[in-house]
């Protein structure tokens, strides 16, 4: 549960325009409700105050709304791409990105958020806002885009330049990864990665899938130029993490320490080699990585954990309930999480039994009633009654 005392750092890379506030509070405001709405408006103006907030109280006192309401209306900013959440286990710390709003038409033509607004409010408030947001804008599906590229603006840069500029980027050596980065720029051609996109965001992502999923600099080379979207001059991330799931290539580095390997490759070798289902890479990535933001040292720890404990399921609910515990625990290294193991009760595994069906007690005894029943049978007697019987109707 959020605390008022859990510190807060403010992040925001936009300014709010009137049609930014006009899409808010006439398209999103309905479905997120006046918590999350009002909440977003707090931290963008607090973010744009010149003495910065450290912690939650100062969010708390605003609203005069209580922690469980705050963190409920957070998770639905996060919910509909208003905000990012980050959180540092060691530091108690979390780090809210605030992020854009859609366009007007943008939102009413989402699949996700035009179905649920059309739903919500109706036929008739959906053509009034799709009217009033789209008359501004050309429809432009029989254009072409015919867009010059920023490319042309760096058309003469070589290599060598390149590599100058490369070491006057400290941002890219703060990236902590096994990743090497000089090996992945060097030779990869601007015409296939535009420096444009070479951003620190989506080296750190190339970086932290790499290794997640153990693939190498050159590998990944040819993965980041097969998901550039070319019209766009835009590396889509999401078209990626598909190439990456689908990669077959073998890992052959050999680690004095098995909990170094990527956090794939390690539950790969925990099932013999066999390649790791996409529901078992989703979990790893998208729970484990990105929502709990676990090292991947840490992952492996939990991955031969739950192993153990589930008889070598990778239950999802188990990985969650364990993920979301070390956090709270502030596990954030190998060793945090082998000594936790080590002190952890053993009364504390996670068995999954099955009940044996009990047959009834009849069931085992039916021979015994069968043998009592023929023993108490008297057939001299029997033959008696027969005979009787057969002279009464003779």
């Amino acid at each position: 549960m959020l605390k008022e005392q859990d510190r807060l750092k403010l992040e925001c890379v936009m300014h709010l325009h009137e049609a930014d506030i006009q899409a808010l509070h006439l398209l999103y405001g309905p479905l997120i409700g006046d918590d999350a709405l009002l909440l977003y408006g707090q931290l963008y103006a607090l973010h744009h105050m010149p003495f910065k907030i450290k912690n939650h109280l100062l969010l708390h006192k605003l609203r005069q709304m209580s922690m469980e309401r705050l963190q409920q209306a957070r998770i639905v900013l996060e919910q509909y791409l208003l905000l990012k959440t980050y959180y540092h286990g060691s530091k108690n710390e979390y780090v809210y990105v605030l992020c854009a709003p859609k366009s007007g038409m943008d939102f009413l033509n989402h699949e996700v958020f035009g179905r649920l607004y059309l739903k919500e409010m109706g036929k008739q408030v959906y053509e009034y806002m799709k009217k009033n947001f789209s008359h501004t804008l050309e429809q432009k599906s029989e254009y072409q885009d015919i867009t010059t590229s920023m490319r042309k603006l760096l058309s003469d840069w070589n290599d060598k330049e390149e590599e100058s500029f490369s070491t006057l980027r400290p941002d890219i050596k703060e990236v902590k990864t096994n990743f090497r980065f000089d090996l992945f720029l060097n030779g990869l051609s601007t015409m296939i990665f535009p420096l444009s996109e070479r951003t620190k965001e989506n080296l750190t992502f190339i970086a932290e899938k790499a290794d997640l999923y153990g693939i190498d600099e050159k590998e990944m080379q040819k993965l980041v130029g097969r998901s550039m979207d070319l019209r766009q001059d835009r590396l889509d991330q999401k078209k990626l993490i598909s190439l990456i799931q689908k990669s077959h290539q073998e890992y052959t580095k050999v680690l004095d320490d098995p909990y170094a390997m990527p956090p794939v490759r390690f539950l790969q070798a925990k099932q013999r080699g066999i390649a790791v289902s996409n529901a078992d890479k989703k979990l790893i990535d998208d729970v484990l990585s990105e929502r709990y933001q676990l090292k991947p040292e840490v992952i492996n720890v939990l991955i031969e954990y739950v192993l153990e404990r589930c008889h070598q399921e990778f239950r999802k609910s188990y990985v969650e309930k364990v993920a979301a515990t070390w956090v709270r625990l502030e596990i954030d290294t190998k060793e945090k999480a082998l000594s936790h193991i080590q002190e952890e009760p053993k009364e504390n595994t996670y068995v999954r039994t099955k009940k044996e069906k009990q047959l009834p007690k009849w069931f085992h005894d039916q021979d015994s009633v069968e043998q009592e029943q023929e023993e108490d049978i008297d057939a001299e007697k029997l033959m008696e009654r027969l005979r009787k019987l057969g002279e009464q109707h003779g």
